[in-house]
């Protein structure tokens, strides 16, 4: 733990799926389940970004937009929901969702003096405050720009000052949420020290653990990438043109003695990130 109270991070994870990643939904219901059912195991296990890549097979945009509305309303503190989300269609039943409980999250009404809080700033009687959480308005110690979330330092509690500042480095504040292109094209612009494709057609993560393991853990930055329900990694980049070795990764089946037809999306990344946890830990 560092002086703000958070966990610390090693290394930066990121997980890329495909906008089709609801083939297999088809309800928003079942959609929200799914995108919670992927928010947890990247919250437990501090996935930093989640990359939602175009299927160049079709037009996906509208699911890219269900996930990216409810992974984000899950990543913001309820504190501040109300101010910087309002009423949309995608979020009619994020209510059946856990919470993350992540470190931003975490908050009591009564704030500490040096704890770190998101917040979002806007205008009161002329004067830009903060709502950090608190029982009352935070003073700005900084410049900022109204309805902008941000994190901030409480210097004062009185009066309860907020200074601007930036995410504590080296700790899982929470993930982010971004658009990317097709993989082919995602990959050739990526800059990760480690990028691992996940398949059943790869090779199985216990024949390279060794490698794997080694890896992960001299990786300051590392990628992983999964499928769709009904296509995989090497499908998507042979539509593009491509093909797994055209790009440096480890190409693994992470559930090689599996007894079921298939492994869901959900399932997948919480297995993953699991295993690759295991792995940066054991000597």
């Amino acid at each position: 733990m560092n002086s703000s109270g958070v966990d610390t991070l090693s290394r930066s994870i990121s997980i890329a799926v495909p906008d089709s990643l609801f083939v297999a939904d088809d309800t928003l219901r079942d959609k929200t389940i799914k995108l919670g059912d992927i928010a947890r195991p990247v919250a437990i296990f501090g996935v930093e970004r989640i990359y939602i890549y175009r299927d160049p097979t079709r037009n996906y945009d509208a699911n890219y937009e269900i996930a990216r509305s409810i992974l984000e309303y899950l990543d913001t503190p309820q504190y501040l929901r109300k101010r910087l989300i309002g009423k949309k269609k995608e979020l009619e039943y994020v209510g059946l969702l856990p919470p993350l409980r992540t470190p931003s999250h975490r908050k009591d009404s009564i704030p500490q003096v040096g704890e770190f809080r998101d917040g979002v700033m806007f205008s009161h009687n002329g004067v830009l405050v903060v709502d950090v959480g608190a029982k009352e308005l935070a003073k700005l110690d900084g410049r900022g720009q109204e309805g902008q979330r941000a994190t901030f330092e409480i210097t004062s509690l009185t009066p309860l000052i907020a200074k601007l500042t930036r995410k504590p480095e080296g700790t899982f504040w929470g993930f982010e949420v971004r658009r990317a292109p097709s993989l082919a094209r995602f990959l050739r612009s990526a800059d990760f020290d480690t990028i691992i494709f996940t398949s059943r057609l790869g090779n199985p993560v216990s024949e390279r653990w060794n490698e794997f393991r080694d890896k992960i853990q001299r990786s300051q930055k590392i990628l992983v990438c999964f499928g769709s329900p009904d296509s995989g990694i090497d499908k998507f980049l042979k539509q593009e043109g491509a093909k797994v070795t055209d790009f440096e990764t480890m190409y693994l089946n992470m559930f090689p003695s599996q007894f079921t037809e298939t492994v869901r999306l959900e399932e997948a990344v919480i297995g993953t990130l699991a295993i690759l946890n295991l792995a940066a830990k054991l000597e």
